[in-house]
């Protein structure tokens, strides 16, 4: 039998190992090619140079703050996506995680059966392709997935998370705390940058209640990487993400305003943030959620590791009463969070928060 929680392989929901299919296949296999309009049409290593770089050096100080108030909002508004160096979370932790992430992925494909999502419900686990039984067409990618805030949620899936490689808990617990932190301090500056309290974004999705998950992404090396992607383009669907990736390109970021696909370089020490759609419908739209994928080579795996911070599922969201005017009238109603992908997906419109606009 398997271990509590964990699913067998016979009712697993890979489909297939993508890194066993890159070492196998010489050409893509059909499930993995996307349509013309989805193909990328930049490369991954075609890097944009105007996607802002944000030191959070001087963060506690009364001098260097409002800077970095002034610098995120900027970014916030012009691109919806940012890097932060000089964040105070320590390079051995990140080179820790990386390792223990990619140590997990190097196990033998029947050790990461053991803890293959669950058909329906919330995606937790090991997946190939997709976490989805119905998708048609699949990413390039092989991912994990773990529920690590808040912490009651935390202490039911511990006994659940992967006992190899034999730091592997520990690190993604101490990760886990660390980017919380992190993104607190990056929601109150976010708060301030739109004329409201530090605490306003942080309470208004949940205060310490708020959900965490963490996501790890394993991109092999593709035959005909121009005919697919490793992840399909999206639009995060909570407050905000941090992404920490290696030194291959491959996240790119659409810039709406100017109509074109740009490739987020790889910032040794960095952080990528960026904003899902409860802070664009938050902002009343003054924030883009951005737009957003993964693309891959034929040449070097990725691997990126993956924060999202969201709303408790009962946090009631909606355009911030305090930034609202007769010249700023809301754009979108208001709903419980824990409804938000349900209207959106009865909705069926292409980007999600769309389906709120009033």
């Amino acid at each position: 039998m398997a271990p509590p929680g964990v699913v067998p392989a016979t009712t697993r929901i890979v489909p297939a190992s993508v890194m066993k299919q890159a070492s196998e296949f010489s050409d893509l296999p059909a499930k993995f090619t996307k349509s013309v309009g989805e193909r990328p049409v930049v490369a991954h290593n075609d890097y944009c140079k105007d996607i802002p770089v944000i030191s959070l050096k001087g963060i506690d100080s009364e001098c260097e703050y409002p800077r970095i108030v002034a610098e995120i909002g900027q970014a916030c508004e012009e691109w919806g996506i940012f890097q932060i160096v000089d964040h105070g979370i320590s390079s051995d932790l990140m080179k820790r995680m990386m390792e223990n992430t990619l140590g997990f992925f190097d196990l033998p494909l029947e050790e990461k059966l053991k803890y293959s999502t669950k058909p329906g419900g919330f995606p937790v686990g090991y997946a190939s392709g997709s976490h989805r039984t119905d998708d048609d067409i699949l990413d390039w990618r092989e991912l994990m997935v773990h529920r690590c805030l808040p912490n009651s949620v935390r202490e039911t899936d511990y006994n659940i998370w992967p006992e190899k490689p034999e730091e592997y808990r520990k690190t993604l617990a101490e990760y886990s705390d660390k980017i919380d932190l992190l993104v607190t301090s990056l929601l109150g500056v976010i708060s301030e940058s739109l004329g409201l309290p530090t605490d306003y974004i942080k309470n208004a999705v949940g205060g310490e209640e708020a959900e965490q998950k963490i996501l790890f992404n394993y991109y092999p090396q593709c035959p005909q990487p121009d005919l697919t992607l490793g992840l399909r383009s999206h639009t995060d669907y909570g407050t905000i993400t941090v992404l920490q990736q290696d030194d291959v390109g491959g996240l790119q970021a659409y810039k709406e305003d100017q109509d074109k696909w740009v490739t987020v370089e790889p910032i040794a020490g960095a952080f990528v943030i960026n904003l899902g759609d409860q802070i664009q419908i938050l902002s009343n739209a003054r924030y883009c959620s951005v737009e957003h994928q993964a693309v891959v080579n034929s040449n070097q795996t990725r691997l990126s590791l993956v924060t999202f911070a969201n709303p408790n599922h009962n946090s009631q969201m909606g355009p911030a009463p305090e930034i609202l005017s007769e010249t700023n009238p809301a754009k979108y109603r208001s709903y419980t969070f824990k409804d938000y992908l349900p209207i959106c997906f009865a909705h069926k419109t292409k980007k999600h928060y769309d389906a709120l606009v009033i």
